[in-house]
């Protein structure tokens, strides 16, 4: 797991292009000290650098966070219509703005959701039957063996698919989904993948067809 650390101004949106260009990370005043030549002088710099940084961290004006904890809140919210900025150091990483107790928060959807990163394109195995696919920016275009808890059909007849880990995604098109009514609702996996303008499709247990879903929880 990569441990390295962020540090996230939870009221600040920042861009990679931002941060890059205007030297926005709130670890630029620091990283100025480096360009002092005088040696006491660059040591008074980064001392008051660093007690400002830990003064900031205390009162939940900066934020540290792990990656694994911020593509797990990624993950945790995929489907989810909800804005997305970009941290400098992880450029391709999208995260929701979580004001206020963000740290709790991203720890708890890295707890919740056992994510391990191993790679940026591509799948990314997290559990033995669970798959995250990345475009090559990073983005989450579709996850897979997502275990389920429950399936039930709503007034049009249309699938209500709630999942283990808490989600339910609402089905929106007319498709007919076939599956098998002796097997438990326990027993079965879907797949989630991004379609387009925004939309999302499900697939039942790895087979069959597609259909257009919305998350609602």
């Amino acid at each position: 797991m990569n441990t390295r650390l962020l540090f996230l101004p939870i009221s600040l949106i920042i861009t990679v292009p931002a941060a890059a260009q205007d030297g926005n990370s709130p670890l630029s005043p620091l990283f100025d000290c480096r360009q002092i030549s005088d040696s006491t002088a660059r040591l008074e710099c980064l001392d008051a650098e660093v007690e400002r940084l830990y003064q900031s961290e205390n009162t939940g004006a900066i934020v540290a966070v792990n990656r694994s904890e911020i593509e797990a809140a990624e993950e945790a919210t995929y489907g989810l219509n909800i804005p997305a900025f970009r941290l400098p150091s992880l450029p391709s990483v999208g995260l929701p703005n979580l004001s206020g107790g963000a740290s709790s928060d991203l720890a708890d959807a890295a707890d919740s959701s056992n994510v391990e990163t191993t790679g940026r394109a591509g799948a990314e195995q997290t559990e033995p039957d669970r798959q995250i696919v990345r475009n090559d920016e990073g983005d989450i275009t579709g996850i897979s063996g997502l275990a389920v808890q429950n399936i039930q059909q709503d007034a049009y007849d249309r699938m209500v698919v709630t999942l283990a880990n808490g989600q339910t995604w609402r089905q929106i098109d007319d498709t007919r989904v076939l599956y098998s009514r002796r097997q438990a609702f326990t027993d079965m996996s879907v797949a989630v993948r991004s379609a387009t303008l925004g939309s999302h499709q499900m697939q039942l247990n790895g087979r069959g067809r597609w259909f257009r879903v919305r998350r609602e929880e």
